[in-house]
């Protein structure tokens, strides 16, 4: 349900904040190893490591999110109260603070949108703010990119909210501050939504442009965003000297592709049209 931030072990590893001020070389040790362990989902080794720390903010942290994420050892009530104490505390590490807010929030979220399995168990844990503090806490950052886009699927679920939705997105590229190789799954959702709920295929092609050329961090995202990118500007916008570029791109990239052949038929079917012309 959530996905490790093995960025976050990393940060903890090499900027001394392994451990508290008060920590001892031991905690200092201890504590990037078991962020590591999570991060690598090896959970077993995480949680013994976090038992090693049980008073410092990343072995509550590690043992908050493995009482998650370990199907072996599930209790996710006790993870989210827990992490809750962890967010909710002003004097716990930012980093701590926020990695166990998008936890939090995530995982209520999901929960509420499966009342099914999991009845009111979340409904004490407001998602929404807990989002939003994380937002503001640590605008520009992964975990803030994190929370406004788990907040954008569910507005953009709600036809009251739709509108208000999109303006926001928008306005959240415009003003964003953070590494640019952040957005790339927020120009995909943008991407996905504007086709799906507008059929604005103008909007959505520009939107996996930037994406596309920031670069996606799964390969095979690159692959198919390319392809999708010439296909629609060749059968949604018949832009065709766009979609010879990026089909073209696209073969030189990508020659051994499934979708390969396909990218040579639509070229040849370019072809004819500007030989008619």
């Amino acid at each position: 349900m959530f996905k490790p931030l093995w960025i976050f072990a990393v940060t903890f590893a090499g900027a001394g904040l392994a451990a508290g001020a008060d920590s001892g070389p031991v905690e200092k040790d201890v504590a990037p190893a078991a962020l590591k362990a999570y991060a690598a989902m090896n959970y077993t080794q995480a949680g013994k490591l976090a038992k090693k720390i049980p008073d410092t903010p990343e072995g509550q942290l590690v043992s908050g999110l493995c009482d998650l994420y370990d199907r072996s050892h599930q209790n996710i009530g006790r993870g989210q109260q827990t992490l809750a104490r962890l967010f909710h505390n002003d004097k716990t590490p930012l980093p701590c603070r926020i990695e166990a807010g998008v936890a939090l929030g995530r995982t209520a979220q999901l929960m509420k949108e499966r009342r099914d399995l999991y009845g009111t168990a979340a409904d004490r844990y407001d998602h929404i703010r807990i989002f939003d503090t994380v937002c503001k806490l640590a605008p520009g950052s992964r975990a803030g990119r994190d929370s406004f886009f788990y907040l954008m699927r569910e507005r953009l679920e709600d036809p009251r909210q739709r509108d208000a939705a999109f303006k926001d997105l928008e306005a959240y590229f415009r003003d964003f501050k953070g590494d640019k190789t952040l957005l790339p799954p927020l120009h995909l959702l943008a991407e996905y939504e504007y086709i799906r709920l507008r059929r604005d295929y103008k909007t959505a092609v520009r939107h996996l442009m930037e994406g596309y050329e920031i670069g996606f961090a799964n390969p095979n995202e690159n692959r198919g965003g390319l392809f999708r990118l010439a296909f629609l500007y060749f059968k949604k916008l018949n832009d065709k000297p766009m979609a010879l570029k990026y089909f073209n791109e696209y073969l030189i990239r990508y020659p051994y592709s499934g979708q390969a052949v396909v990218a040579k038929r639509f070229l040849q079917e370019l072809g004819e049209d500007g030989a008619d012309k």
